[in-house]
């Protein structure tokens, strides 16, 4: 059993180097979007009591998250399972989405052009072929892999791309 774990361990490990090889940060890509959350959004300093409003996520998406609404104070913020009824095409709002919740629904999902969904690294390791799924959806544009977090929007004006950044 303890050989199993080991095994584990090295295979997370080895995942996890290959990603951090692979993941682009400032210089890499070629889209003003992944530029700005990889360069602005990464450098904001934010303190551990901002993160308390995000309770069942991950440190490091709950951090990112943090980040991400002091960089877009105008975005509206939302827990995708608790308040779905107030996802709107209308404003641009940053959705995340815990561990509880299926991915599968989020295909129907009406929202503005700028939102920004972050889903929880657990749901990304877990449900893996719907993750890749949605990141080959039409209606998704941007789609990112941070290691911690997924971030999807749908961001018409941008030519559909796949990026491993370098954000937590």
């Amino acid at each position: 059993m303890t050989s199993f774990l080991f095994l584990c361990t090295v295979f997370y490990w080895l995942e996890f180097t290959a990603f951090i090889w692979k993941a682009k940060g400032r210089h890499g890509t070629h889209s003003p979007f992944a530029y700005y959350l990889v360069d602005v959004v990464r450098r904001i300093q934010v303190d551990q009591l901002s993160t308390q409003s995000f309770p069942k996520i991950e440190r490091k998406a709950r951090r990112f998250l943090a980040k991400l609404q002091k960089a877009l104070p105008s975005f509206a913020q939302i827990n995708y399972s608790t308040q779905q009824a107030y996802i709107q095409a209308a404003q641009p709002q940053i959705i995340y989405i815990d561990n509880n919740t299926p991915l599968e629904g989020l295909k129907q999902l009406k929202l503005h052009p700028e939102s920004i969904l972050v889903i929880s690294p657990v749901l990304l390791r877990k449900q893996q072929k719907v993750w890749q799924q949605l990141c080959e959806h039409a209606d998704f544009h941007f789609s990112a892999d941070a290691w911690h977090f997924g971030l999807l929007s749908p961001r018409p004006q941008q030519v559909k791309q796949h990026f491993l950044l370098k954000l937590a």
